[in-house]
């Protein structure tokens, strides 16, 4: 673990200007959104709104957001990345705040368009800057570390966020209200990482294109294989599986402590801060995972190792084994998520990776979109244990699929030279 540390402290030192940009700003929007996405589901409950609702919400928004998809990432081209994350950011934040102090449901389904889009046009602008930003060496641990800045920012966010609707309570303030307050401060830290975009430096070709970071040394690019497409077409295959099992159960968890065992929200914010603890030491595991067993084995072992948990979740009436499995889940699920991450946009010309990535978006999401709607109707109905097997079952048809699909692609062929050590390797 020491020499592991010493690989991402020497790789932070080797950073150029904009990827440290992209890992302050990150963080910051991290801050925001982990209120949010811990708080919201619990705050619309609190008003009154159903979990039959809240499924329509989050696939409505979603599925409205998908003809927006490719414009974004056009949008991108057009406006460079600085710009996008800035516009992004700034929409979210204030749509976020709008979204907070409304219960109509036709209003929220609105603005849940609008920030689904807004996210589409920061992914498509963050992740092919990251690719941009970085040496191909220092990559995955690149993605690592701008997926740690983000939980890290979210374990922050969820204690926070725990404590402020009891701390709004002390001043009078109703149990909706408090946790309106709550979502108004999450979206008061947004704004702050549109200063950090702010800086990024921008460089054009004679063409206009984008180049990358001038105040670093650029190794060459991987060469990417002939048949791009195919499997291009493959990942958005594999994306629209998960993305349906996700969304049957996955944006329920805070309600699933706070309906089945009755947990505060002090309890919730606090069980989603450790939970993105135990993703955080998972995700800095990744790199180092990666160059010792590859691509294939790490997903392998990490996604498949997660359904055992979630298994568990759905039938357990105990909330220290639901805490535990909850923890383990996590970190082991989202271990793989920057592996996958880098590895997809890699798979694309550097020219196609903003269009390319709304499309896996659009992939993940649009069934994602599909599965709230009916996950949420099923807990309503039935309760959490059928949808968390069934999230559990697809899962696994998601493994089997991902690795029948790129086994043979060179990249997993050669796992050391996905991610080649930051520093000579050495001996624990």
């Amino acid at each position: 673990m020491q020499h592991e540390l010493r690989r991402y402290w020497t790789t932070i030192c080797h950073l150029g200007t904009n990827m440290q940009l992209l890992l302050v700003g990150a963080a910051l929007l991290g801050l925001g959104n982990g209120i949010f996405m811990t708080f919201f589901n619990l705050y619309l409950k609190q008003g009154g709104l159903g979990e039959a609702f809240l499924g329509r919400l989050n696939s409505l928004g979603t599925i409205g957001s998908l003809a927006l998809a490719i414009p974004a990432g056009l949008l991108v081209t057009r406006l460079g990345s600085r710009m996008s994350l800035v516009l992004s950011c700034t929409l979210i934040a204030v749509l976020g705040a709008l979204q907070a102090n409304v219960l109509v449901p036709a209003l929220l389904v609105v603005l849940q368009i609008g920030i689904s889009a807004s996210n589409m046009l920061y992914g498509a602008a963050y992740n092919p800057e990251m690719m941009r930003s970085t040496d191909p060496g220092d990559r995955q641990v690149a993605f690592s570390l701008a997926f740690t800045a983000t939980t890290a920012a979210s374990v922050v966010a969820s204690v926070v966020g725990g404590l402020l609707p009891r701390l709004f309570a002390r001043f009078g303030a109703s149990p909706v209200t408090g946790l309106r307050l709550t979502l108004v401060v999450g979206a008061i830290f947004i704004p702050a990482s549109t200063a950090v975009f702010m800086r990024l430096r921008e460089y054009q070709h004679d063409n206009g294109r984008q180049t990358v970071d001038a105040s670093r040394s650029v190794q060459s690019e991987p060469e990417v294989t002939s048949s791009w497409k195919r499997f291009a077409v493959r990942y958005a295959v594999v994306n629209v599986i998960i993305g349906f099992g996700a969304g049957l159960s996955i944006p329920y968890l805070n309600l699933y402590f706070a309906d089945r065992f009755h947990a505060s929200t002090v309890a919730v914010g606090n069980l989603f801060a450790m939970s993105n603890v135990v993703l955080t030491v998972g995700v800095l595991l990744a790199p180092w995972l990666v160059r010792r067993a590859g691509i294939i084995r790490t997903i392998g072992v990490t996604v498949g190792g997660s359904l055992v948990f979630l298994v568990i979740m759905a039938f357990t009436h105990n909330i220290i084994i639901a805490a535990l499995a909850f923890w383990m889940r996590a970190g082991l699920m989202m271990c793989s998520t920057p592996v996958t991450d880098k590895f997809c946009l890699e798979l694309v010309p550097p020219d196609k990776r903003s269009v390319a990535h709304n499309i896996f978006m659009m992939a993940w999401t649009g069934s994602w979109a599909i599965s709230t709607a009916l996950g949420g109707w099923l807990i309503q109905k039935t309760g959490f244990a059928l949808p968390m097997v069934l999230t559990a079952a697809i899962y696994g048809i998601y493994l089997a699929v991902f690795i029948l699909s790129f086994r043979h692609h060179p990249t997993m062929q050669y796992p050391s030279s996905v991610c080649p050590a930051t520093i000579p390797a050495q001996t624990d």
